[in-house]
């Protein structure tokens, strides 16, 4: 006998009364999503000719109290330029990794479009020229994976902080984030799709679903090679068993390798990994070493050859840049500039957060381990960024707002059993650091990534900082008003309103 009608209606009034933030915060999301992508698209038909259509390249300024600011979003042209004409190209015939693939014609011109992703990517481009969207349609799935981004937020955060109301606040300040908003669905740039089954997997691997977290995170890596460094985290959650408190403090006593690592578990979900990448892989094995070489060599590195100019707009920024910018010595710039170039800061810096990684323990509280791998995986996706020997641009750093969202402060990154709870800070802070990349001239914003990474090292002690200066702003606004007869409250540290910031 099925289940009456009203059944079914009574749940779903329950789930709306529950979720009504929720559901409020995506409906004007999605108002503004589609207000923004609506705008970029008649832009985008507006101006130019292919391959160069685009919407605004986000430079400008603003005048402000009688103060200008110069800001520079940018806002590149690749849409037209590569992601429609691989879609192009794939559709008739063409295979990606190879000379033929990498000459297009568009009109009377001969362009030099190589492919140098993983396939899934063309695979989208392709999907995209299908839909009846022309010529949107791979820009819509990008936005729609960069919407559909928030519900992974939202189910972290969750479980990170077990608020409803914080969960709420990083899917707002997510869906609302400037260089979100700019980059996925105003420019259509490459990172929504990754990230999104970046934060599906750390969401799926929350919840103890192993194979189905990490075929997200492979699909993840299939998409961009950014998260092949997210190997690291899947490797140490996947490699570790779980570990009451009586089993971790005996551990160096009484338990064997085999008794910490689940070598076999970790054994199973490898082979499955391998069987899904060679199957998303199967049409270009037959020449591996050509994929390899378009996949891990074409994108390359970028050494500076003249250390005392600046390199053009469309060229990738790395730390000896703003070295330049700043005046360093040219000795520095010059070493900054090769262990860049080399990897050496790279490499350091990864085998120092594995080296923190391995050292969480999936004890019995869940919680505080997933805030400790949560966070360190924000410290390693920063070092990737700052450190790439590539060098980055701006709408890169899409991939990091999500981990913003999730831990702006540092009751959520702590692994000391602390309770946050819903605050202002938790709104600003996001957007604040957000505005610290997005905002300055493309030659000196890296130095504000390198110190947001020196802010989120460095929580507990601003955590501190900003505890005692609420202190006193609130016995100063006491002071102010005598009549009360309420004494001040005594200090208590509290962290959930510590702000990460540089």
């Amino acid at each position: 006998m099925f289940p009456r009608k009203d059944f079914y209606i009574g749940r779903l009034k329950e789930f709306a009364r529950r979720n009504v933030i929720l559901i409020l915060i995506l409906v004007f999301a999605a108002i503004v999503w589609t207000w923004v992508f609506s705008s970029a698209a008649f832009e985008f038909i507006s101006t130019g000719e292919r391959p160069f259509r685009a919407t605004w390249g986000g430079f400008g300024q603003v005048d402000l109290f009688g103060l200008t600011i110069n800001f520079n979003f940018e806002g590149y042209v690749d849409y037209d330029y590569y992601y429609y004409t691989w879609g192009e190209q794939f559709l008739r015939g063409i295979a990606p990794y190879s000379r033929i693939f990498d000459r297009s014609t568009v009109g009377f011109g001969l362009y030099n479009t190589p492919y140098f992703f993983p396939p899934l990517y063309v695979y989208m481009c392709a999907i995209g020229l299908i839909l009846p969207f022309d010529p949107f349609g791979i820009g819509l799935l990008i936005t729609l994976f960069g919407f559909l981004t928030a519900f992974p937020i939202y189910g972290i955060s969750a479980q990170l902080s077990n608020n409803r109301r914080i969960a709420e606040i990083s899917t707002l300040t997510y869906l609302f984030n400037p260089i979100v908003l700019y980059h996925t669905v105003f420019k259509w740039l490459n990172p929504a799709p990754f990230v999104f089954f970046m934060m599906l997997s750390f969401y799926l691997l929350t919840k103890g679903r192993r194979v189905s977290g990490t075929l997200a995170m492979v699909t993840a890596a299939l998409f961009k090679q950014v998260a092949f460094f997210l190997i690291i985290p899947l490797i140490v959650i996947l490699i570790k068993k779980h570990m009451t408190k009586e089993s971790d403090e005996d551990v160096d006593k009484t338990k064997s390798l085999g008794d910490v690592l689940d070598l076999r578990g970790f054994g199973k979900t490898a082979v499955l990994a391998a069987i899904y990448v060679v199957a998303v892989s199967f049409p270009f094995l037959f020449n591996l070493r050509n994929y390899f070489h378009y996949i891990f060599e074409v994108p390359g590195g970028f050494l500076l050859t003249n250390l005392t100019l600046i390199p053009d707009v469309g060229q990738p920024i790395t730390p000896a840049v703003f070295l330049i910018v700043f005046g360093a010595p040219i000795e520095l710039i010059d070493f900054v500039n090769k262990a860049t170039y080399y990897s050496i800061f790279l490499a350091a810096s990864l085998l120092i957060i594995l080296a923190f990684m391995l050292l969480q323990v999936k004890a019995d509280n869940p919680t505080q381990y997933w805030r400790r791998m949560i966070f360190l995986t924000l410290i390693l996706i920063l070092c990737v960024h700052i450190f790439s020997p590539r060098g980055v641009y701006k709408y890169y750093f899409v991939a990091l707002i999500p981990f913003l969202s999730i831990q702006p402060v540092s009751s959520l990154i702590t692994s000391k059993n602390l309770t946050p709870k819903a605050s202002i800070s938790m709104i600003l802070n996001p957007i604040l650091l957000s505005f610290l990349i997005i905002i300055p001239d493309r030659n000196v914003y890296l130095a504000m990534v390198v110190l947001i990474l020196l802010g989120y090292l460095l929580h507990s002690a601003f955590s501190l900082v900003h505890e005692a200066a609420s202190y006193g702003l609130h016995v100063l606004f006491r002071r102010l008003r005598p009549s009360q007869k309420n004494k001040v409250a005594p200090l208590v540290v509290n962290e959930s309103e510590a702000i990460p910031q540089s």
